[in-house]
């Protein structure tokens, strides 16, 4: 009788949990819209990548000649972040709220990386580096590569408008670039990648300037797949090796350091 109790409860305990575990009932036409799938890239997304790296780089201050040119940098990106806000919240032009906001987050990116190569300048005498040669050699190979793709940046011949202040941006560019080259042609890999990924940031910011302007036309989304392809993680935030790919030997033009401008 026991046994015959027991093996009932089992079955009874099996079917519970076999309706507490199942797959959700589907959705059904009638039944009411199913929750919004989540996005990546949703509207509004450039805003909060703004405020997150301004809001880092507005409390850091670190003195130094370099310090009074970062400054001012970093009050244009908070104008721009504060113009593309107010934007967004008057929902007059969503597309000039949105590249206000890369704007913004460009110009952070490019503070973040000279404010890095600043602090380079002031090496810990307590920490020496790492005796690592293979280290050493990807620092430079990924220098190169940066230098490169600033410099093609900067050479590439745009129509920005009148009220992208690109003189400005473009200048700002060519003296972290210079800046950059100098210190590569001296050994001084990180600090130099540093300065070319500042530089490569500040061209961005002209452009979507011009953008929100309208004095240009975005350029169209690339496809999907190629995008998802070409795509390296981290590109929108500086170039950065993919962690789940073998790197690969440098174009053979990288391998030496592009002209001075």
């Amino acid at each position: 009788m026991t046994k015959l109790l027991a093996m009932g409860l089992s079955s009874l305990l099996g079917v519970g949990l076999a309706g507490l575990f199942q797959d959700p009932k589907p959705h059904r036409p009638g039944e009411g819209p199913p929750p919004p799938p989540k996005k990546k890239g949703a509207p509004g997304d450039e805003l909060r990548k703004a405020y997150d790296l301004l809001r880092r780089v507005r409390s850091e201050s670190d003195g130094g000649q370099a310090e009074e040119r970062i400054h001012d940098w970093t009050g244009r990106a908070t104008d721009l972040y504060r113009r593309a806000v107010k934007e967004r919240e008057e929902g007059k032009e969503p597309r000039r709220a949105h590249e206000l906001g890369v704007a913004a987050h460009d110009l952070a990116r490019a503070v973040d990386h000279a404010r890095k190569a600043a602090r380079l300048d002031r090496p810990d005498p307590e920490l020496p580096l790492p005796p690592d040669e293979a280290e050493g050699r990807d620092l430079e190979e990924r220098t190169l590569h940066d230098l490169h793709r600033a410099y093609d940046r900067i050479q590439e011949d745009r129509d920005y408008g009148p009220e992208a202040d690109a003189a400005f941006y473009l200048d700002a560019a060519r003296g972290l670039y210079s800046a950059a080259r100098r210190d590569a042609e001296a050994g001084r890999f990180e600090r130099a990648g540093e300065l070319a990924r500042a530089a490569e940031a500040m061209t961005h910011v002209p452009e979507h300037l011009a953008h929100a302007s309208g004095d240009a036309e975005p350029p169209p989304p690339p496809p999907k797949a190629e995008a998802k392809k070409k795509g390296r993680p981290g590109d929108e935030f500086g170039p950065g090796p993919d962690p789940k790919k073998k790197a690969g030997r440098p174009e053979p033009r990288e391998r030496e350091l592009p002209p001075p401008l």
